[in-house]
């Protein structure tokens, strides 16, 4: 359990999407250090049944991008409106959690991130996944030295089609499996290989201007090979492999790991079987109370220059692809 080292942040939920009320409100509510202030949305009826049982004001965005009660805004919108409600809240003096990908082009991350910088606030990237304990552990093994150096990371996310009406089915609000779900194997991979370039080769499968699927893979400067699958319409998959000369390791249920999940690291080293079991754990709420934690330090820019060089990475990974 957290402790709480000074007043409670208050936090304004931006946008009332099914991310934010399945996963953002219940670690919020849970949290020592977070408080819920306020929740926006263009629909006021929407945000006022938003959380159920819970006391908060009701704003239309452009007011609570100015509220004095929150200092905090966590940002769960369509894509293409990153940009604009970031700025808006940074410019509100506001410190922003917003959903990824920050945003959509490396021009745009990095006009955000300047924003962000020039007002001494924090803008952080909803990378939660990275806050379980699963991925420390296994980097813990790596470092260990259990698997040998690593010569190739594995990543897959894919999942059914989203349902109709799903902004994530819209190219002109930034939907596509790319903008979707590249953020998880990147982040994946600078938090494991060694090599600081990548070099991109892979397919984008677009229909009607929407990426439904991309495949490919990256050697990095330390010939690491990375490859990656990031699909709309196929069952369910999310894993990471790590391959090393001695060994491997597998995580699965990687990215959406349930908050009642003891997920099994399976570690094979030859013929032994060194896997274990990480307890269950709330990524969301660890991930909230870590930017409270980081509010408090004031140590914002190895946070700010992990997203953008993520952004980097994204485009160059991008225009690696061919388009099918």
């Amino acid at each position: 359990m957290a402790q709480q080292t000074g007043p409670s942040i208050g936090v304004g939920i931006l946008g009332c999407s099914d991310i934010a009320r399945r996963k953002f409100v219940p670690a919020l509510l849970s949290s020592d250090i977070a408080r819920l202030a306020a929740v926006a949305a263009r629909d006021l009826d929407k945000a006022a049944r938003f959380i159920p049982a819970e006391t908060y004001a009701v704003l239309e965005p452009e007011e609570l991008v100015v509220c004095p009660e929150v200092e905090l805004v966590y940002i769960s919108l369509p894509n293409h409106l990153h940009e604009e409600w970031t700025l808006r809240a940074l410019e509100g003096g506001k410190h922003v959690i917003c959903e990824k990908p920050v945003g959509l082009t490396v021009r745009s991350v990095e006009k955000m991130f300047r924003s962000a910088e020039e007002r001494g606030l924090l803008l952080f990237e909803n990378l939660m996944f990275l806050q379980h304990p699963q991925h420390a552990a296994v980097k813990e093994t790596v470092e260990a030295g259990r698997i040998g150096r690593i010569t190739a990371l594995r990543s897959v996310f894919g999942f059914p089609r989203p349902g109709n009406g799903d902004f994530r089915l819209n190219a002109d609000e930034g939907g596509g499996a790319f903008n979707d779900l590249a953020r998880y194997p990147l982040a994946t991979a600078l938090y494991f290989l060694e090599g600081d370039r990548y070099r991109f080769q892979g397919v984008s499968l677009d229909h009607d201007g929407l990426n439904l699927a991309m495949h490919g893979l990256a050697v990095t400067s330390a010939r690491e090979v990375f490859t990656f699958s990031m699909v709309f319409g196929q069952q369910y998959e999310s894993f990471y492999e790590i391959i090393g000369e001695e060994g491997k390791i597998r995580v699965d249920r990687a990215y959406t790991t349930p908050v009642d999940l003891a997920n099994e690291v399976r570690v094979t080293c030859g013929t032994e079987d060194a896997s274990f079991i990480v307890p269950p754990a709330d990524h969301f709420r660890l991930t909230l109370d870590h930017v409270c934690g980081v509010l408090r330090g004031k140590n914002f820019r190895t946070v700010h220059d992990r997203s953008r060089r993520i952004a980097r990475l994204a485009e160059e990974m991008k225009n690696g692809c061919i388009h099918g």
